[in-house]
């Protein structure tokens, strides 16, 4: 795309977007556009209006109306097993949600061989984080009140 990037910003673009060969050419966009490369590279994440545009039209409104209220309840976490996400959902057969979740290359990483902690992709855990609060505020709180009930109830 022409861009004259330093092998650091490239290596930040390649961290931040975890090799997402989508968000980097969202980034390059943005990137082409931008008053002030240095700083949009600094500050990438999900809410850059393309990637957020992107997640929201491509991937999100895709989803069943049961899979995109688990997936704004539980951006809230940093990891995430079925326990903690069905506390923080109120809805039961969450492992066989995030098993779906990862069948979909949903923007979800497993963290361990069995399975049992997930995180979600940086981009798509602050875009949906945002979309949370911005739309849903009350449930923003009450998810983040069940799930400091289960880390105090688990001793975390």
């Amino acid at each position: 795309m022409d861009l004259t990037l330093s092998k650091d910003d490239v290596y930040r673009l390649t961290l931040q977007t975890e090799g997402w060969i989508s968000g980097l050419h969202l980034a390059a966009l943005s990137l082409k556009r931008s008053p002030n490369p240095l700083d949009l590279i600094r500050k990438f994440n999900g809410q850059q209006r393309d990637i957020a545009s992107y997640l929201l039209e491509e991937v999100f409104l895709h989803q069943s109306e049961h899979v995109r209220t688990f997936l704004m309840k539980t951006s809230i976490l940093k990891r995430m097993n079925s326990s903690l996400c069905e506390a923080v959902t109120g809805v039961a057969q969450s492992q066989e949600t995030l098993e779906m979740l990862e069948l979909q290359n949903l923007f979800i990483v497993p963290l361990d061989e069995q399975r049992d902690w997930y995180r979600y992709h940086h981009l798509f855990a602050d875009f949906l984080q945002r979309y949370l609060q911005q739309k849903h505020l009350k449930e923003w709180m009450i998810a983040h009140e069940n799930a400091a009930r289960w880390f105090e109830l688990h001793g975390l």
